[in-house]
């Protein structure tokens, strides 16, 4: 797993630091209670604990980000609340970790990787965004993200109680404006936060979700936390792998059928 500064991009003339959202926690949000994110998951590592966020997306099966698995995982909590009270989750191994294919750590591309637990999880999986989303700045969509995550940029402290924030999704093209990402934000990724700041996921949140609800209630999983430059800073939003580039390798590596 990685902390703090993932590496250094140096795309089309632009060098920064990138910040991979693992390891930390909501910024601006508040606490969820019990049964908001019935499918959402912790990774842990032995020794350390929790380090990263995914989503149930079937029974035995996991989507999370590819960075948040390079050391592997020893196990996950599917339904998780409080991380110093686990006794209405549940805990399993991992047995196989996919990353998808076309994952590029150096510019987190397809930032994707499905776990696949030892057993089936009896929680209900988050339906998949599969197309792509429709909004402007006149029309905005708003996403809810949610993780065990850092409550600031820099910190190293974890929450034990799962917090959620809700935000606007972001216009490609506004994300890769010169003041935000000047062009690094590809297909693959989708932004959303406030142009002010304040609001965002953070480290530790990484591999969490990114939910869009529908006007019949359907919650949908839109977007993987994948990095940011810092946490909930100007200008510099939450960047998140699109669920929908990625369907068809997602539902074929976990076994999901077309309806």
């Amino acid at each position: 797993m990685k902390t703090g500064c993932l590496s250094v991009l140096a795309v089309l003339g632009l060098t920064f630091s990138i910040t991979a959202q693992s390891h930390s926690r909501i910024v601006g949000g508040m606490p969820a209670k019990q049964g908001d994110f019935p499918y959402i998951v912790s990774l842990q590592a032995n020794g350390f604990g929790h380090f990263c966020g995914g989503s149930l997306i079937a029974n035995k099966y996991v989507l999370t980000a590819a960075h948040c698995v390079d050391n592997g995982v020893d196990s996950v909590y599917v339904g998780l609340l409080d991380q110093k009270n686990t006794a209405s989750a549940e805990n399993f191994k991992v047995v196989n970790i996919y990353v998808h294919p076309k994952n590029n750590p150096s510019t987190m591309d397809f930032d994707f990787a499905i776990l696949e637990l030892s057993q089936s999880s009896s929680f209900k999986p988050v339906a998949l965004n599969e197309t792509e989303i429709s909004f402007s700045a006149s029309k905005p969509v708003f996403a809810t993200t949610a993780g065990w995550g850092t409550t600031s940029s820099g910190s190293s402290s974890l929450p034990d109680v799962l917090r959620q924030v809700e935000v606007p999704l972001v216009t490609k093209a506004d994300c890769n404006a010169k003041a935000s990402y000047d062009g690094v934000i590809t297909d693959s990724m989708i932004c959303a936060g406030y142009k002010a700041g304040g609001k965002d996921s953070c480290q530790g949140d990484s591999g969490g979700p990114l939910v869009v609800t529908q006007a019949d209630g359907t919650t949908l999983l839109a977007g993987v936390v994948s990095w940011g430059e810092g946490c909930a800073g100007k200008d510099k939003y939450g960047v998140y792998g699109k669920v929908s580039a990625a369907t068809e390798w997602i539902k074929s590596t976990a076994g999901i059928k077309s309806f």
